[in-house]
């Protein structure tokens, strides 16, 4: 099929960091090699969002990013914590004139062709939000990859609604094109990323959510694959916890924005069972370290379930 971009169609690539150069650079020097099909160059452009202010990150932009065939755009937000630096891409990414904005995350490496794959689908579908996919890491451990904490989306589901809010299973801010329109008119409502979700994460998922009651149309680009690559702390019993107890947060804060009450019951009841189920379960699967890690990221994530419903709080994990 080809494809023909509107005349002056200006697209944003955004890009969050926070203390992380020599992973940035990693990304920077694989979109070296970016495909772009019939979108012109000059309307092309990388936005780096600075969540931490500092001569190294700002240093790579500008020594890596003059090597790349789309202009790179330094700016910074010193307020630390997700949902900020987000806002701030947006912010920066519709004041210079983007019509669709991409999203992918720092320490991610894309597929040369994952933009104008976004992109296609987007013109195809008249889509509001393009979803891409993801595969996961090749150098993830054996008992990791099996464990099924890390996970691709297992089945996207096109067009079609599904998953518990209505969204598809590869819907994230780590592979998202996103259009002007329904950016601006969420961000009428409020932050486009809502402050609530800034240090537990699913600031993407609420996004969406607001996006789809306003109207908005998306679509499932399964061409467009960028490779996760988590670094060595994520797969470590501290890593797990910490990820685990976030994502029971972030739970919880969902179902208070966008649940009922017989949600918010049933997203208790479930983590007190798993908890307990978990807890037990822990000392009989120490030989198998797959399973161990799993039943210890179930425990912390029902943790945090548990602890966001009593006290109201989330961990600070976006903000380090």
């Amino acid at each position: 099929m080809s494809i023909t971009p509107p005349p002056g169609h200006r697209v944003a690539i955004c890009i969050c960091t926070h203390s992380r150069a020599e992973v940035l650079k990693r990304l920077l020097l694989s979109l070296r090699d970016i495909e772009l099909g019939p979108w012109d160059p000059a309307c092309v452009e990388l936005i780096i969002i600075d969540n931490n202010p500092n001569s190294a990150t700002r240093d790579i932009c500008a020594q890596t990013g003059a090597s790349l065939p789309v202009n790179v755009h330094y700016d910074t937000e010193p307020e630390p914590g997700i949902t900020y630096a987000r806002n701030r891409a947006v912010a920066v990414a519709l004041e210079r004139g983007a019509r669709s904005i991409a999203f992918i995350d720092d320490d991610d490496v894309p597929h040369n062709d994952w933009l104008v794959q976004l992109l296609e689908r987007q013109l195809v579908e008249n889509a509001d939000l393009v979803f891409g996919s993801w595969v996961l890491d090749e150098q993830m451990p054996d008992w990791a990859r099996e464990s099924g904490i890390f996970r691709s989306p297992t089945k996207t589901k096109q067009d079609k609604k599904g998953g518990r809010y209505g969204l598809p299973d590869c819907a994230s801010t780590c592979n998202l094109l996103v259009g002007r329109d329904i950016l601006e008119r969420v961000g009428a409502t409020g932050p486009v990323f809502s402050h609530a979700f800034c240090n537990s994460g699913g600031e993407d998922k609420d996004f969406f959510i607001r996006a789809l009651s306003l109207g908005a149309s998306f679509a499932s680009a399964e061409k467009s694959v960028i490779h996760r690559i988590h670094g060595p702390g994520r797969y470590t019993a501290g890593g797990l916890i910490r990820r685990g107890f976030k994502n029971g947060c972030s739970q919880v804060t969902m179902a208070r924005y966008h649940g009922n009450g017989k949600r918010k019951l049933k997203l208790l009841t479930t983590a007190l069972t798993k908890f307990l189920i978990s807890l037990f379960l822990l000392p009989f699967l120490i030989f198998s370290k797959g399973s161990f890690m799993h039943s210890l990221y179930r425990i912390a994530k029902a943790a945090g379930v548990l602890y966001t419903t009593v006290t109201g709080r989330s961990i600070k994990y976006y903000s380090r």
